[in-house]
């Protein structure tokens, strides 16, 4: 039965081939060459990687709340609400979301979908409806989200692989290696169809120009990559890894770029998938083909 993997890193596109303001350029990790003049599109394990347009056609800087509803959703959504959007989705957004996401898509075709993200009751009291792009793609389909307890069952990842964001805030969690969310996450990927697992800090330490903390960054997902993919079925799964706009490759600025995404895939069809991408848009539709 096919399978894919959707692992989404926000805020990383393909910068210049300088070790100054790139920190992908800098530590020349084989699994993320995200360096324009310098990137190889071959990569470990038979992957392939496809420059990817972000922003849908409009002006001004991608954002995350209309890349991310690009992503998950299969739509130009910046064109349908008429500009770039930042944070978490709008009302206009929602209304999106909740009509085309990937979760409720697979959920009609009678496939099953997870969210491999651990979250917390207090994200959702606290948000309500402002809740990430990632958590109402998935409530559109009707998928109970994974929690703190998952964690607790080895049954769930967090986006910084060791859950020391979460224990930092003061939850009782345990602590995991990566090569503990490697096996976990690649165990979850063998339960469902679709799964869709959300690295978020690398746009975080874009906007604070952070070039050490990008460094350790790069260096924990080239880790985790090198450690999930052998774990997987690529006879089976495709594994496809993008982002919702360019960020932490141009340290230079604080705010997001006009650079085209990385989208890199693994294993089964990966080159038939590879050459139905250009755009952000078009990654949905590609997951609903390689599952049919």
């Amino acid at each position: 039965m096919a399978k894919v993997l959707l692992l989404f890193c926000d805020g990383i596109g393909l910068g210049m081939d300088e070790a100054a303001s790139n920190p992908f350029a800098k530590f020349r990790s084989p699994y993320l060459p995200f360096y324009q003049n310098g990137y190889d599109t071959s990569l470990p394990h038979d992957g392939i990687l496809i420059p990817t347009a972000a922003d849908m056609g409009m002006p001004g800087l991608p954002q995350s709340a209309t890349g991310q509803t690009a992503l998950f959703c299969g739509v130009a959504s910046a064109q349908m609400v008429g500009r770039h959007i930042s944070g978490f989705p709008s009302p206009s957004l929602r209304k999106i979301i909740d009509a085309h996401s990937i979760f409720r898509k697979l959920r009609d075709k009678g496939r099953t979908a997870t969210f491999a993200n651990a979250l917390s009751q207090d994200y959702f009291e606290r948000l309500g409806e402002r809740i990430s792009a990632t958590a109402r793609a998935q409530r559109a389909g009707g998928f109970a989200p994974r929690m703190l307890d998952d964690l607790h069952r080895f049954n769930a990842v967090s986006h910084d692989f060791t859950n020391s964001f979460l224990r930092k805030r003061g939850y009782n969690v345990p602590q995991f290696t990566i090569a503990q969310s490697a096996e976990i996450l690649a165990r979850i990927v063998d339960e469902v169809d679709f799964c869709l697992f959300e690295f978020i800090l690398s746009d975080q330490a874009g906007h604070k120009q952070d070039f050490e903390v990008a460094l350790g960054l790069i260096d924990n997902l080239q880790n985790f990559l090198a450690q999930l993919l052998p774990q997987l079925d690529l006879q089976q799964t495709t594994v496809i890894l993008s982002s919702d706009h360019g960020n932490m490759e141009d340290l230079s600025v604080k705010t997001h770029t006009r650079n085209f995404v990385p989208t890199c895939i693994w294993g089964r069809n990966h080159h038939q998938a590879a050459s139905q991408i250009a755009a952000i848009e078009q990654i949905t539709p590609t997951i609903l083909k390689l599952l049919d």
